[in-house]
């Protein structure tokens, strides 16, 4: 496998605008506190951090890392991650170090997510490694600049692509850079990951108030037709069916005028552009 022309970016320059260091000690005791909820979301929080948990004991701290490229999935399992590993450090007098991780750059990406991105690096104290290429080159790239690492916390859910064939300890393939990855959030559903979100207040890219429900490159994301109401787009975690999660999404941009929703939002923006505006100012992400 070639790697020249790769880019990484190991050491980065971060502009995270005024997000500060958040409160390690408030979110473990938050998110430890909601785990103990008899409801559905509580068993699930619960589960992952047992997960979280039990990769750090198997592994140690300084042997794993987080896989994030703004995404809700992997911003709700940085926020679980970082409460697990205040709490195993506390436990053994330890001081809470940088958390490593892996960030595999889109080929053309929204300036948001890469604002939220630095942001979070800012706000969770995270060791940004920005790779570039398909997957397998990026974590090739990332495994040449960090050995030590043995796991990757992964925020893929069942009903993703491929998220049938995993387990909550999967390895990958023999051919691939060799990473044990960990899945804490896999049982849990588009629902579970935002009333997560919003309960613990976790941080969150914009694009989610502005009726974007899966992000990627600018050229396959749109926001979600099933969100246009009354001429204007609905937050993300007001989606009532999460089965529609990734229908502004497509393999190319012609995918996009295939429905007649989108094409009319989309002739409407200049419309609501001054409310998008007030949607960003007021969301933290956006400043």
């Amino acid at each position: 496998m070639s790697l020249k022309g790769m880019v990484s970016r190991t050491a980065v320059t971060l502009t995270g605008g005024d997000a500060v260091e958040l409160d390690f000690g408030a979110i473990s005791s938050a998110t430890y506190k909601l785990a103990t909820q008899k409801s559905q979301l509580g068993q699930k929080i619960a589960s992952a951090l047992r997960i979280i948990e039990q990769a750090i004991d198997k592994y140690g701290a300084d042997r794993l890392a987080l896989s994030f490229n703004g995404g809700k999935d992997c911003t709700a399992l940085m926020h679980l991650v970082r409460a697990a590993l205040l709490r195993h450090a506390e436990a053994r007098g330890q001081p809470t170090d940088a958390l490593v991780s892996f960030c595999l750059l889109y080929k053309k990406t929204f300036s948001e997510i890469d604002r939220f991105v630095q942001q979070s690096a800012i706000r969770y104290r995270l060791a940004l490694a920005e790779k570039s290429g398909s997957m397998r080159q990026g974590l090739q790239l990332f495994k040449d600049d960090h050995p030590e690492i043995q796991a990757i916390f992964v925020g893929t859910r069942r009903d993703d692509p491929h998220g049938s064939k995993i387990d909550y300890f999967s390895p990958t393939d023999a051919d691939w850079p060799q990473f044990m990855r960990v899945n804490p959030v896999l049982d849990w559903s588009f629902d579970d990951i935002w009333a997560y979100i919003r309960s613990a207040n976790v941080p969150y890219c914009c694009l989610y108030d502005q009726g974007y429900t899966s992000l990627g490159d600018v050229d396959t994301t749109a926001r979600n037709p099933a969100l246009f109401k009354d001429g204007l787009y609905q937050p993300a975690w007001s989606l009532a069916d999460g089965c529609l999660e990734r229908s502004g999404r497509s393999s190319s941009n012609a995918s996009r005028s295939s429905d007649a929703s989108a094409s009319k939002a989309a002739a409407d923006d200049a419309k609501r552009e001054q409310q998008q505006q007030q949607q960003q100012q007021s969301h933290p992400a956006c400043r």
